[in-house]
C-alpha cells in the first residue's frame, strides 16, 4: 500500500512532458480555429514578402559567349561546372561576336541575360538596361601574318594589296582592328582585301595560305589561337608603337608577350613582342537575380586564380575596369566586402537571399519582438482571457441577483452559473494558472450558494 502511494507521488518528467506536448498541440488547434484571420493575414504577408523579394533563382541561365572555338566559349564552359554544383544549368549561346551578343542580351524576347564582351567597345549609356560584374581576364589583340617578320611600315604596305581577315562584321575584333587600321590611313570599308571572316574560317584560310594575315581578339588558351600559335609559318606582329596606339585608343592597353613565353625550349617567340589588349567583361541584365550574380562572381574569382598568368595577374581579376557600364550593386558589395559570411555553409540562393533582406529582417524584428513580448505564451494568454470573461459574467450575474426577488429569473441565473461551471472545467489551463482557475471556481460557488439561499427564502415566504 505504501509503495503504491509512493509510486503515485513520484513525479515523472516523461509523463509531464508528454501531457504538456499534448496540451500544447490542443491549444494551437484552438488558436488556429479561433484566430484564423490573424493566421491568414500572416500567410498573406509572407506570400507578399516572398513575391517581392524573389528568393528563388531561375534554374536555367543563358550566357552569350561569342564565336565557336573562342576563348569566351572555353571560359563559359568553366563557369558551367560552378553553376551545375548549385543545381543550375548554364546554357552557352554562340554568336558572331560583340554586336550579336549585345542584341541577344538586350532583346526582351531572348532568354540570354549575360554575355562576355570586350571592354570599352560600347558607348557609355547606350545600353541602360545592362550592368557589369567586372572584367575577368585580358584579351590580347593578335595580328598573325605569313612570311618573314615585318615592321610597321612593311605590314602597312602588305595590307594594302593582300587579303586580311578583320573578324566578323560587328565583332570585337572587327571594331578594334578598324580603329587601329584607321590610324594608318588604310581605308577598310572600300578595300575588298579586308575580309569579314569568322575566327575559325580565318584560322583555316591563313594556315592554308589563302589569306596573308588576320586579326583576332582572343585569349591564348582559345582553340583557334592554339592552332595559330603552333603553326611555324605564322608570325606574330610586334606593335612597336603599342604605347602610342593606346593613347589614341584608350580601351587598348599595352602588354608584352615575353621572349620564350610560348615555347621556352625553342625560344618562341625569339624576342619580346609588344601587343595590345582589352579585357573580357561580363555584362548582365540589370534585373538578373542576385543569387545568379553571386554565383558568377564567386566562379569568376576562382577561375581568374586558375588562369595561366601569361598576361593575367591572378590577384588582379575580377575587377571593375569598363566604366561604360555601371557596376551592379551585388558586384559592388562583393568587391568591397568579399563573399557573404555564410557562403559555403548554406545553399547559395539562401546566402544571397539573407544578404539581400537582412536589413528588412532587422526592421521586422524591431517591430515584431515587442508585440511578441506582449503574448509570450498563447496558452497563458488564452487562459487569462477566458477566466477574465468568466469573472465579468459572474460579476454581472451577482449584480442582477442581489436585489432581484423574482423566482424565475433567479433560477435562470443559477442555471447559467451551472453551465458556466461546466465551461470552466473544459478550459485549457497551464499549471501556472491553476490558482486563477480555482479562485474563479470559488467565486462561482459562492454566487451559486447566494442565489440558492435566496431561492430557499422565497420558497419559505
Amino acid at each position: 500500500m505504501t509503495s503504491n502511494r509512493k509510486k503515485n507521488q513520484d513525479p515523472s518528467l516523461t509523463i509531464y512532458s508528454l501531457k504538456s506536448l499534448i496540451q500544447e498541440i490542443s491549444d494551437w488547434r484552438n488558436l488556429l480555429r479561433t484566430e484564423w484571420p490573424m493566421l491568414l493575414l500572416l500567410v498573406a504577408g509572407l506570400s507578399v514578402l516572398l513575391f517581392v523579394t524573389d528568393p528563388f533563382p531561375p534554374r536555367n541561365v543563358y550566357l552569350a559567349v561569342g564565336q565557336p572555338d573562342s576563348s569566351f566559349e572555353k571560359l563559359g564552359k568553366k563557369f558551367q561546372s560552378y553553376f551545375e554544383a548549385e543545381g543550375i544549368t548554364l546554357h552557352l549561346v554562340n554568336t558572331s561576336g560583340y554586336t550579336e551578343s549585345m542584341q541577344e542580351i538586350t532583346d526582351p524576347r531572348s532568354p540570354v541575360t549575360a554575355a562576355f564582351a570586350l571592354a570599352g567597345i560600347a558607348p557609355k549609356g547606350r545600353y541602360p538596361q545592362l550592368q557589369t560584374l567586372g572584367s575577368i581576364e585580358y584579351v590580347p589583340l593578335w595580328l598573325f601574318h605569313r612570311g618573314e617578320e615585318l615592321d610597321a611600315k612593311a605590314i602597312i604596305a602588305a595590307l594594302s594589296d593582300k587579303k586580311i581577315s578583320i573578324g566578323p562584321k560587328g565583332s570585337g575584333t572587327d571594331i578594334l582592328s578598324e580603329k587601329i587600321l584607321s590610324l594608318t590611313n588604310l581605308n577598310v570599308k572600300d578595300n575588298p582585301n579586308f575580309l569579314h571572316l569568322s575566327n575559325t574560317e580565318a584560322t583555316q584560310k591563313i594556315i592554308d595560305g589563302e589569306i596573308f594575315a588576320m586579326f583576332i581578339a582572343d585569349a591564348e588558351n582559345g582553340p583557334n589561337l592554339q592552332k595559330l600559335l603552333n603553326h611555324h609559318e605564322l608570325k606574330i606582329f610586334n606593335f612597336d608603337f603599342a604605347q602610342a596606339i593606346s593613347k589614341k585608343i584608350p580601351i587598348l592597353n599595352p602588354i608584352t608577350l615575353p621572349k620564350g613565353a610560348l615555347d621556352l625550349k625553342h625560344r618562341i617567340p625569339a624576342q619580346d613582342v609588344n601587343m595590345l589588349a582589352t579585357t573580357a567583361t561580363l555584362l548582365i541584365s540589370k534585373d538578373m537575380h542576385p543569387a545568379i550574380q553571386y554565383l558568377f562572381m564567386t566562379a569568376a574569382e576562382q577561375i581568374s586564380r586558375d588562369l595561366e598568368p601569361l598576361f593575367n595577374n591572378p590577384d588582379f581579376f575580377p575587377t571593375y575596369l569598363d566604366r561604360n557600364f555601371p557596376l551592379s550593386q551585388v558586384a559592388s558589395r562583393y568587391y568591397d566586402k568579399g563573399a557573404p559570411a555564410l557562403d559555403g555553409k548554406l545553399p547559395l540562393w539562401l546566402v544571397s537571399y539573407l544578404d539581400k533582406i537582412w536589413l528588412l529582417l532587422v526592421g521586422a524584428f524591431a517591430v515584431i519582438y515587442p508585440l511578441f513580448k506582449l503574448f509570450p505564451n498563447y496558452r497563458h494568454t488564452r487562459a487569462v482571457i477566458l477566466i477574465s470573461n468568466a469573472y465579468e459574467e459572474i460579476l454581472e450575474i451577482e449584480r442582477n441577483a442581489v436585489y432581484n426577488d423574482n423566482r424565475q429569473e433567479l433560477q435562470q441565473m443559477l442555471s447559467r452559473l451551472n453551465d458556466l461551471n461546466l465551461e470552466i472545467l473544459n478550459i485549457s489551463i497551464p499549471t501556472d494558472d491553476m490558482n486563477r482557475l480555482y479562485s474563479l471556481k470559488s467565486a462561482l460557488d459562492a454566487l451559486r450558494k447566494l442565489i440558492a439561499n435566496k431561492l430557499v427564502d422565497i420558497e419559505k415566504n
